[in-house]
């Protein structure tokens, strides 16, 4: 197992968006830098999961495909068993991806002008897709005590009675690396609930957890709280599957399902990718050994980092992330402005995502990929201590 993450796959000619694409996003001429700005890994898939695929490759028709009751009994059992969440058949609603979901649900739940409140900083497309939706932005930030991010709950109440409408949370947090506590998650649903505000909470890192911390979902909170809320789940952080584009959103409240059913027949999103189903549903039947032995490889980049950070970047701060391998660096007392930092990283081949895109709040900082062999974060560091020192 080691030894498979170990091994660097050349990715470049596979339309990658992380390694081919670089010159078209982001002016970087191909081959000349070492990508993390793309929250994918560089693992091979497991055979567990390619073995599957194979043969149904071989069977060579792909017509148009539904859910098997055994694609919902592997991810009612996976979350049951790891997450103690009893999800229900009736409760799924599959798109091709977790934003999709997200901007109907927007629409379906809110009018334009509308405010949809988010914690900053935040995985940037939040924002794309509160725009694009035309709705207002609204902002509670976080509190950052030396890297480790909580929630203003005084300020998140004050924003709620001044009429937001929905409330977007990502739960673990991209790109802070927190895992909500109990108490945490419990009192934002609590005053969702409290207000009547829509909870969509976004929980697709739910099983990159570090050790020493637990997951706990919206979806284990009082059932009142659960009358306007969705979640949204995924194996594509857990088994490196985004461009299998598959997301299972939550919704218990039947009543306040209906208009987001009626969305997706009109888009035509009753029928699914034949190999996403079955990828999805191999992992979730039999991935857990293989994703233990993969966390413990990402809290080793992990460590590795943290460890080089607070022995030679000594104006870089770095808390280690509890969940995600996503480092999020504070480089804010290098008094460099956030073009000279990019400037600096780019220079140097070292291609995050830049703090800023998170957000006021994320100004001064970097998200860096752990996702990849150790060789590559070895040479992302000694790449990173030439501009950061």
């Amino acid at each position: 197992m080691q030894h498979e993450l170990d091994t660097v796959i050349n990715r470049y000619d596979t339309d990658c968006l992380k390694w081919d694409y670089m010159e078209k996003w982001l002016g970087i001429p191909k081959g000349e830098a070492l990508p993390s700005w793309v929250s994918d890994w560089d693992f091979k898939a497991p055979a567990f999961i390619t073995d599957p695929l194979k043969k149904r490759i071989e069977h060579g028709v792909f017509g148009y495909s539904e859910r098997s009751d055994e694609y919902f009994n592997a991810v009612i059992d996976w979350w049951s068993d790891n997450h103690q969440v009893a999800l229900k058949k009736e409760w799924f609603h599959t798109t091709p991806g977790s934003l999709p979901a997200i901007a109907m649900l927007i629409e379906c739940w809110s009018n334009p002008g509308d405010q949809v409140l988010v914690f900053s900083p935040v995985y940037h497309a939040f924002y794309r897709t509160i725009e694009n939706t035309n709705r207002t932005l609204a902002i509670s930030a976080l509190e950052n005590n030396e890297g480790y991010y909580t929630i203003n709950f005084d300020d998140l109440e004050k924003k709620l009675q001044n009429g937001v409408k929905i409330l977007m949370f990502c739960n673990p947090h991209n790109p802070g690396g927190r895992v909500w506590s109990e108490r945490e998650v419990t009192k934002v649903c609590a005053l969702c609930h409290q207000y009547g505000t829509y909870i969509i909470s976004d929980e697709i890192w739910a099983d990159i957890v570090f050790s020493g911390h637990k997951f706990f979902s919206c979806l284990r909170v009082n059932p009142d709280y659960l009358s306007k809320m969705a979640v949204c789940i995924a194996a594509t952080k857990s088994f490196g599957l985004p461009s299998m584009r598959l997301t299972n959103t939550m919704i218990p409240n039947e009543h306040e399902a209906e208009a987001l059913k009626s969305k997706l027949l009109a888009y035509g999103i009753d029928v699914y990718s034949s190999l996403s189903l079955l990828a999805n549903q191999s992992a979730y039947r039999h991935g857990r050994e293989w994703l233990d032995s993969t966390l413990s490889y990402l809290e080793s980049n992990n460590q590795i980092l943290a460890e080089f950070v607070s022995t030679e970047l000594t104006k870089v701060t770095y808390r280690k992330q509890e969940s995600t391998y996503l480092a999020w660096l504070d480089c804010r007392a290098l008094e460099l402005t956030d073009e000279e930092l990019e400037r600096r990283l780019y220079q140097a081949g070292v291609i995050p995502t830049m703090g800023y895109n998170f957000g006021e709040q994320g100004k001064g900082f970097i998200r860096l990929n752990l996702g990849c062999p150790k060789s590559i974060l070895k040479e992302k560091i000694v790449r990173l201590r030439r501009v950061l020192k």
